[in-house]
C-alpha cells in the first residue's frame, strides 16, 4: 500500500494547494478589488499613467526621444519672452492688432 511518508507528502501538497486556492479566492470580489486598488494607489513611486501636470511634464522631458523637441520648445519660449519684453508702449499704440483688441481703440482708416 502507501507508506506514511507518502501520505504525509500528499497531505502537505494538498495543504499547500488549499492555501494557494484560499489566497486566490480572497483576491476576488468587490472588496478585494477595492483593497487592491488602494494598495496600488499607495505605491511610493507612481507610474507615469498616475502622474499629472508638472510631474508628468518633467517625466516626459527626461526621455531621450523628447529632448530635441524640448530644446526647440525652450528656445522658442525664450525668444517669445525676449520679444515680449522689448514690446514698448509706443509699439503697442502703433500696432493695429494691439490697439484694436487690447487698447480698445480702432486704428484710423478701419
Amino acid at each position: 500500500m502507501v507508506s506514511q511518508a507518502e501520505v504525509a507528502e500528499i497531505n502537505t501538497y494538498f495543504r499547500n494547494r488549499m492555501d494557494e486556492s484560499k489566497k486566490i479566492w480572497a483576491s476576488r470580489g468587490k472588496e478585494a478589488r477595492i483593497a487592491a486598488l488602494n494598495a496600488r494607489a499607495a505605491q511610493s513611486p507612481p507610474t507615469w499613467r498616475q502622474l499629472k501636470g508638472v510631474p508628468l511634464m518633467l517625466h516626459e522631458i527626461g526621455h531621450v526621444g523628447n529632448r530635441p523637441f524640448m530644446i526647440g520648445f525652450g528656445v522658442s519660449a525664450v525668444i517669445a519672452l525676449w520679444v515680449q519684453t522689448k514690446f514698448t508702449d509706443e509699439m503697442k499704440e502703433s500696432s493695429p492688432y494691439w490697439s484694436q483688441f487690447h487698447l480698445k481703440k480702432a486704428p484710423a482708416g478701419h
